[in-house]
């Protein structure tokens, strides 16, 4: 196993990403300190997990807020000291927690209500980071490599009408990765982006229903789903299982050489420039 003896955090655990990248690691060998709002999907996944072998800790908190950022930390520590004094702390961390934000067109947005992605998905994701980097300095100090992943999105590069909340903030954060790859990586650290397209599941089928219901006629969600997998050079919508394996890749040995990258992951929906 590729991250036995590895602890991991995983922040936005619900039914979706987040459950499945947990897994997907605890699958691999890791320990995993599960990161959520509440306790609706999270006794499941630590079921789930200690069904295999490995242990999980679940930490609730709201990551858009500094206290409860500390709170986290502090909590996440205090339970991976259970496994031993050279395991306490984190080796991985999975940046998962997300907002979607309005689907609203610029010239009619509310922008205070823009703000609400870019607390979550920008300052919230890094106050969460700043908050466990003492660990995983650690971890990278014991190790010699500690990793840290963040999971963005295709609609930073494909840009879609409406989309400019998300985009916007998913952006920043882009941007931000590559330096905190430049700045970690003396201590051992690596950074690295996953960015999904259109994650098939419950709640991209719902979007569709609504896309469809919008379109009207006989249209359905199939023909929704239909016309986005054409778009892909696979002609399918990854599952958000499929898509965790490119986690279990940043996070592994196989790529300890590999930092301040973004790995497109939506089956070819869109592909980075090769010049």
């Amino acid at each position: 196993m590729m991250l036995e003896g590895r602890t991991a955090m995983v922040t936005g655990v619900g039914p979706g990403m987040g459950r499945d990248i947990s897994l997907a690691l605890a699958n691999e060998g890791a320990d995993v300190v599960l990161v959520a709002r509440s306790e609706k999907v999270v006794p499941s996944v630590v079921e789930e997990i200690e069904a295999m072998g490995r242990r999980a800790f679940p930490v609730y908190g709201n990551i858009a807020k500094r206290d409860e950022c500390e709170r986290i930390a502090a909590e996440a520590l205090a339970a991976t000291s259970t496994l031993g004094l050279d395991r306490s702390g984190l080796d991985i961390l999975v940046n998962s927690a997300f907002h979607g934000g309005e689907h609203t067109r610029f010239e009619d947005a509310d922008l205070e209500r823009w703000r609400r992605p870019v607390d979550i998905n920008y300052f919230g994701t890094l106050q969460l980071t700043q908050a466990v980097l003492p660990q995983i300095k650690l971890a990278a100090e014991r190790t010699g490599d500690a990793r840290i992943v963040m999971i963005n999105t295709m609609s930073v590069q494909r840009i879609e009408d409406g989309a400019g909340a998300y985009a916007g903030s998913k952006a920043a954060l882009a941007a931000v990765t590559k330096t905190l790859a430049v700045e970690l990586g003396e201590y051992g650290i690596r950074v690295n982006a996953v960015h999904p397209g259109y994650i098939w599941g419950d709640s991209v089928r719902i979007y569709f229903e609504w896309q469809a219901n919008d379109r009207g006629g006989d249209t359905t969600w199939q023909d929704i789903y239909d016309e986005r997998a054409a778009e892909t050079a696979l002609g399918y919508l990854p599952h958000s299982s499929e898509i965790a394996g490119a986690v279990v890749f940043f996070a592994s040995p196989l790529a300890r050489c590999v930092t301040g990258t973004a790995l497109a992951v939506n089956a070819g929906h869109w592909m980075a420039s090769s010049a």
